[in-house]
């Protein structure tokens, strides 16, 4: 079991803000806070799926030796997944993670994967909790919809879903609100993203307004709802 790692800061992709914060610091907090929002005390029998993983979470549970059941990352940028398998999953068992080659106007242009409610995770089995930190923030609607869709089904029955987002209250429907730079700052109306849970069978625990206090923006907890 691995007690302490040192990631390349080139395989840092978070916001300048957070970074200036210490990734450690952040992905403690954060780790924390999903934690605390899904009713748990600890990670330490839990299945945590992470999409979008990078690498913060993975430093901070093994730099700040966070008890984990097992932590799946999974993102579309491929020599993190390189780097991270060869460095973490191949050294501890807790740990895996795999490339998921999607489409994304921002991150990954040159992506092979077009989303839809039918696609499928590029790893096996289901959680006890899912979480996506800064994903639905660079989402286009359709992505975000069948993002609920695939997550849905890979849930167990009484985990969690926790997921951030730009959400506008008086938005009705997405808006891309840098055009120049597509999918940089993704905004949802709140009623169109309760619409979208709903549609995809979640059922909304909270949602949580921004706190500056907080390196997040808006967050949801959903938990599995009646297919």
């Amino acid at each position: 079991m691995l007690t302490h790692i040192d990631i390349p800061d080139t395989f840092n992709r978070n916001a300048p803000g957070v970074v200036a914060l210490g990734t450690d610091n952040t992905g403690q907090l954060l780790i924390e806070l999903a934690t605390r929002e899904a009713g748990l005390t600890s990670l330490s029998h839990i299945d945590v799926l992470d999409v979008g993983c990078g690498v913060r979470f993975t430093q901070a549970f093994i730099n700040r030796s966070i008890p984990i059941g097992s932590y799946t990352g999974i993102d579309v940028h491929q020599p993190i997944i390189e780097y991270l398998t060869v460095h973490v999953a191949a050294k501890d068992a807790r740990f895996r993670y795999c490339r998921w080659d999607v489409h994304n106007a921002m991150y990954n242009q040159q992506g092979t994967v077009r989303l839809s409610s039918e696609s499928e995770l590029p790893v096996h089995g289901n959680f006890d909790l899912i979480w996506l930190f800064s994903v639905f923030t660079h989402l286009d609607m359709p992505d975000a919809e069948a993002m609920l869709r695939i997550l849905r089904g890979r849930i167990r029955p009484g985990g969690r879903l926790f997921f951030s987002a730009f959400i506008d209250p008086e938005l009705d429907g997405w808006h891309d609100s840098v055009p120049e730079q597509p999918l940089l700052s993704a905004y949802f109306g709140l009623r169109t993203m309760k619409a979208m849970l709903s549609a995809a069978a979640w059922r909304l625990e909270k949602h949580q307004p921004r706190n500056p206090d907080l390196p997040i923006v808006d967050y949801f907890v959903c938990s599995p709802g009646t297919t």
